[in-house]
């Protein structure tokens, strides 16, 4: 009896492997299945709507939320899809058939066993123990972000894993923290924005308008800065300027942004309710229409840090060798030895899981971060380099891995660039051409290397899109081209 039913499965599952190929026609691709669900979950919105089932705030709140995740996901990178020609697909087909059957029984052969019994899903009590030690995590990074006021990257995370966790307001606060450090780039800045709004119900408060504006200064293109500050324009009752906004924001998209087609579907219907033809708005971009200067109005941030620890710590020892005992010393003055112990040994952790599961992207990023903030520029390099290796189109790992090796990098030195440097800079620019800190590096290489022409044209590249710091960096550094 046991034969013929493995028989029966082992049809089966050739018959599933075995028809996409033999179909007449391939089905068309739909983009990422995330942003495919997003699409027919707003859709399924405008049918509720109509129905009666929901009204339109709810509607609207709801819109917002999805609208959100849509933006959110323009961030990842789309995947190419591979197809076969028609030989190839026989020959496909003609293997699979014969391939699968055996292999199977081969190995049921040799592993397999009728009478074992089956794997029991992870029951709710599982689920619970899982979402408990997630928030005890949660709450040790916080103890230890109370105890290290200035580390930017850990209240990063801090935030993130609030949000992840839907506490909103304990994210509010990490993210506000992170403002008061100053932190690099527009993202934390956007982040902060979007939170306020959602603790707002969808409301862009000023405070908001004020993140996003900022987040604009240091990144004029950041698309999630521009659509929020659009529907504050429309929830003021100025549907020109969310308009204009709005039109703005799709003419410089990429075609295939997942939240393209959300954003035109809200300009519209804005343009609706207010008897305005969209085509005849004069597309602008929201620093444009509203006409701020170079400085934004500031985002509200704690009025005094908190104090740092003052007593050092004892530290727990560490073996080079082993992955599972990072050396800690670095960040010593600023915990105690009890939470010196619980970093090591997390950070240990992550390491060991990864060297068994090196297919971890978000493993390798969060390794990387870790080193980082214990000083260790040497392993977040190599943390990153895991994670370009997974994802070579993805841009963020590659700027997390040419921040480690700046971070080890003195630039004043007259010593060429770091090779690793100048390297990963090349390829930031490959997928950014526009990018700030890779254009200043390129242009310090090519200054070094005794090219001030070259230097001196990035250099006036880079400045841009500088922030104020890098900004400044870059005008110390133009003065000797000249």
């Amino acid at each position: 009896m046991i034969w013929a039913l493995l028989a029966g499965l082992a049809l089966l599952v050739v018959a599933a492997l075995v028809w996409p190929l033999v179909r007449d026609a391939a089905t068309p691709d739909e983009g990422p299945r995330d942003v495919v669900v997003l699409k027919d979950q707003l859709a399924e919105i405008d049918r509720d709507l109509a129905r009666g089932v929901i009204n339109t705030t709810e509607a609207d709140a709801l819109k917002l939320e999805i609208q959100r995740r849509l933006l959110a996901a323009a961030r990842r990178p789309l995947v190419t899809v591979w197809r076969e020609g028609a030989g190839l697909r026989s020959a496909l087909t003609a293997l699979l058939a014969v391939a699968v059957p055996l292999i199977a029984f081969a190995i049921y052969m040799n592993l397999g066993a009728p009478t074992l019994k089956p794997v029991v899903a992870a029951t709710p009590e599982a689920q619970s123990a899982q979402e408990a030690q997630m928030a005890g995590l949660v709450e040790q990074l916080a103890q230890r972000m109370a105890a290290d006021p200035d580390n930017i990257e850990g209240w990063s995370l801090l935030a993130r894993s609030y949000r992840q966790m839907e506490r909103y307001e304990d994210a509010l606060e990490a993210g506000r923290h992170v403002l008061s450090l100053n932190p690099p780039g527009a993202e934390p800045y956007a982040n902060f924005g979007e939170m306020l709004v959602t603790v707002a119900d969808g409301n862009v408060s000023a405070d908001a308008q004020a993140a996003f504006l900022t987040a604009l200064q240091r990144d004029r293109a950041e698309p999630r800065a521009r659509f929020y500050l659009g529907l504050a324009a429309a929830q003021k009752g100025d549907a020109q300027s969310a308009i204009a906004i709005w039109r703005d924001l799709t003419a410089d998209a990429p075609k295939d942004a997942p939240w393209l087609e959300m954003v035109r579907g809200q300009m519209f219907q804005v343009a609706q309710s207010a008897a305005v033809m969209p085509m005849n708005v004069e597309p602008k971009h929201p620093l444009d229409v509203l006409k701020t200067d170079a400085k934004a109005a500031p985002v509200p941030v704690p009025s005094a840090p908190a104090p740092k620890a003052a007593t050092t710590a004892s530290v727990p020892a560490s073996d080079p060798e082993d992955i599972t005992s990072p050396d800690v010393s670095a960040i010593k003055e600023q915990f105690s030895a009890e939470n010196l112990a619980q970093i090591q040994a997390m950070v240990g952790a992550l390491a060991g899981r990864l060297e068994n599961d090196p297919s971890d992207f978000n493993g390798w990023m969060m390794l990387g971060r870790s080193y980082m903030v214990l000083r260790n520029a040497d392993g977040a390099q190599k943390a990153f380099e895991k994670a370009i290796s997974l994802r070579p189109d993805d841009l963020q790992p590659k700027l997390s891995y040419a921040g480690a090796v700046m971070s080890d990098t003195n630039l004043d030195s007259p010593a060429p660039l770091p090779a690793n440097l100048v390297k990963i800079s090349n390829d930031i620019l490959k997928l950014a051409p526009d990018h700030a800190e890779a254009l200043f590096v390129r242009g310090l290489a090519a200054f070094k290397a005794g090219d001030k022409k070259a230097a001196a044209r990035d250099f006036t590249a880079a400045k841009k899109n500088a922030d104020a710091a890098l900004s400044a960096e870059i005008d110390r550094w133009a003065a000797q081209v000249k």
